[in-house]
C-alpha cells in the first residue's frame, strides 16, 4: 500500500502547533515547577487518588497546623480568621514559613512519605530559594514573626458590600467575583489575585497590576 507522506505531514503539523500553543503560559518551567526532567510536574501538589480531603483540589500536601495572627485594621468592615479558608490554606502548605515545604500527603504510606522534589540539583533548588534570606517567598513577617499576616493583604474575609464600604466596587457575581479577579464563595482568598499555574504575570497574578489595574478591580482608590 502506498503511503501519502504529504497527508501525514499535514495531519501532524497542526497537532504540533496546538501542542506548542498549549504550553505558552503554564506552570512548566515556572517557579512552581519543582520537578526534574522525567518526573511528573503536578504530583508535588496534586494527586488523583487518596488526596488530602481537608483541602482542595485533589491536594497532595499536608495541612499546616499553624495558627496565624490574621490581618486586622480598625477601618475593616469584615474580619479575617486565624486559620485561613481551604482555598488559601493550600498555599500555606509551602509558604507558611514554619512547616517543611517538602511534606507531601500520602494516606497509604503515612504523611510525608510521598514523593518530594529532587533537592540535590538545579533547577529544583532555585525554584524555592529565590527571595530574601535565600528562602521561599513566605507569608508573615519573616523571619521575626512568620505567623503574623498583618503585613499582607487580608485573606479569607468576606468581600465588603457597598453598604459596608462605598470605596469597593461591586463584583458582577457576589460569590465568584469578576472574570479575572476571583472570589471564593464571596470571600477574598490568595486565589483572588493569584493564578498559581500561570507565571506570565509575575508573581503569578491573575491580571497585570500595571497602574494598579489589579488593585482597582476591587478598590476605588
Amino acid at each position: 500500500m502506498k503511503i501519502n507522506t504529504k497527508l501525514i505531514v499535514l495531519i501532524i503539523f497542526p497537532i504540533l502547533t496546538i501542542d506548542v500553543v498549549a504550553y505558552g503560559a503554564t506552570i512548566v518551567g515556572s517557579r512552581h515547577d519543582i520537578s526534574t526532567a522525567g518526573e511528573e510536574i503536578c504530583v508535588f501538589c496534586h494527586t488523583p487518588h487518596f488526596s488530602n480531603t481537608g483541602l482542595k483540589p485533589l491536594w497532595n500536601r499536608q495541612t499546616t497546623t499553624s495558627t496565624f495572627t490574621p490581618y486586622s485594621s480598625p477601618t475593616m468592615n469584615t474580619s479575617c480568621p486565624a486559620i485561613p479558608n481551604p482555598s488559601s490554606l493550600v498555599c500555606f502548605s509551602c509558604h507558611d514559613g514554619v512547616n517543611a515545604n517538602n511534606k507531601m500527603h500520602d494516606l497509604i504510606n503515612g504523611p510525608g512519605a510521598g514523593s518530594i522534589p529532587d533537592t540535590t540539583s538545579n533547577p529544583n533548588c532555585n525554584r524555592c530559594h529565590w527571595s530574601r534570606n535565600d528562602n521561599l517567598r513566605l507569608f508573615g513577617d519573616y523571619p521575626t514573626e512568620p505567623l503574623n499576616l498583618g503585613a499582607h493583604h487580608p485573606i479569607s474575609n468576606t468581600y465588603p458590600t457597598t453598604v459596608q464600604d462605598l470605596m469597593f466596587n461591586t463584583p458582577p457575581d457576589a460569590q465568584n467575583g469578576w472574570s479575572d479577579v476571583k472570589l471564593d464563595s464571596g470571600r477574598v482568598e490568595c486565589i483572588s489575585c493569584h493564578e498559581p499555574h500561570d507565571p506570565s504575570k509575575n508573581p503569578f497574578l491573575r491580571k497585570s497590576n500595571i497602574g494598579s489595574a489589579l488593585c482597582f478591580t476591587c478598590h476605588k482608590k
